[in-house]
């Protein structure tokens, strides 16, 4: 084998990802040229050792020293010694993707659909010893096409365990979101391989009709009538199935109405909570110091008063009923006069006009 006095990938193509010089044997003094847009990894027995930038690079014990220190290890170490060495390239590249994926289980039925998925990623190594290591190490990877190739199944693989954690009720209603959310995972699970992705974008993502009906409330009661109905028929059928047939179908007959009822309790179980999580963003201001407080919240977070509606009186003019906080009737100007608070004739304690019984001793009011 010919000591190899010159290296350099000076015939990358655009869409050229790596490339691998295999078996070489270099000296000391032997040259590695690496051009602008490209990485020089040298690589031995499965692992990725020093990286060059670009440059011209004249090989010593001095730019190459964990390899060289490797070598010292083996015992190999000399002026002339064997290594491979994995240009990369460190351009933006894209790949294209798309495939079938199935849902999470839906509904009673556990029903799953099937979704169609394309789109494109762009990417790029960010990571040079990482990525050979991967990919040219663990992957076992010897030109660009099994890198592309790899990267694809690897975006695929990831879409498809994805989709299969949300179920067709999410995906109808917010497939955006959804496939935002599974690119994040692509782009941090590719992190830990070398790759940067600079964009995932999905194109389409295709919803079967029948799953955006069974998405629906109406349409999953019909899917489920229709299953049953299947599995009626399966059974009758099959041997010794006709009475379980006809008990499965008394069945029918007898769980629709609680099918229906359970429909309607969760439709209003989901309603309340909606109510109740709008409610709670509802606030009520403070009269006094007119700080937004919490509606329910009897006194004001930040002043003290109480935030309890007033107490009304009637207009002895109008019969309107005024907050008693008013000078006069809103209705007709009429000047507002507070009753007299009525004083216990037992212990003297004042109450409220009209109570009865005082509500300290409990004696009757005059």
């Amino acid at each position: 084998m010919p000591v190899i006095e010159r290296v350099a990938w000076d015939y990358a193509g655009a869409d050229d990802v790596a490339y691998r010089f295999q078996k070489l044997q270099l000296k000391y003094g032997s040259q590695v040229i690496v051009m602008e847009n490209q990485w020089a990894v040298f690589f031995r027995d499965g692992k990725a050792y020093d990286v060059f930038g670009p440059g011209r690079h004249t090989i010593s014990s001095n730019n190459v020293p964990f390899l060289t220190d490797a070598l010292k290890k083996l015992g190999i170490i000399g002026d002339i010694f064997d290594c491979e060495v994995i240009y990369v390239s460190n351009s933006q590249f894209r790949a294209n993707f798309g495939g079938q994926a199935y849902s999470a289980p839906s509904g009673d039925i556990k029903y799953q659909a099937e979704l169609g998925y394309f789109g494109y990623l762009l990417y790029k190594v960010e990571e040079p010893k990482l990525f050979v290591t991967e990919f040219f190490g663990n992957k076992g990877a010897s030109s660009s096409r099994d890198v592309e190739n790899y990267i694809r199944g690897f975006v695929n693989e990831r879409i498809i365990n994805e989709f299969g954690k949300f179920d067709i009720f999410e995906m109808v209603k917010n497939v955006d979101v959804t496939t935002d959310k599974v690119a994040l995972k692509i782009s941090d699970e590719a992190a830990r391989i070398g790759l940067k992705i600079v964009d995932c974008t999905f194109e389409g993502v295709k919803i079967p009709e029948e799953a955006r009906r069974f998405a629906s409330g109406m349409g999953q009661q019909a899917m489920m009538m229709q299953y049953m109905k299947e599995t009626a028929s399966e059974l009758k059928g099959s041997e010794g199935g006709g009475a379980a047939a006809t008990g499965l179908g008394a069945g029918i007959g007898l769980s629709m109405p609680f099918l229906f009822q359970q429909q309607m309790q969760q439709a209003q179980a989901q309603t309340a909570a909606q109510n109740a999580a709008a409610q709670a963003q509802k606030l009520v201001v403070c009269p006094n110091c007119s700080t937004p407080n919490p509606l329910g919240t009897k006194f004001c977070g930040n002043c003290g008063s109480s935030l309890l509606p007033p107490s009304k009186l009637k207009c002895s003019a109008c019969n309107a009923d005024v907050p008693e906080n008013f000078k006069f009737c809103p209705n007709c100007g009429t000047l507002m006069k507070k009753p007299a608070e009525a004083v216990c004739p037992k212990c003297g304690t004042k109450n409220p006009p009209g109570t009865k019984f005082c509500g300290n001793c409990g004696e009757k009011m005059a």
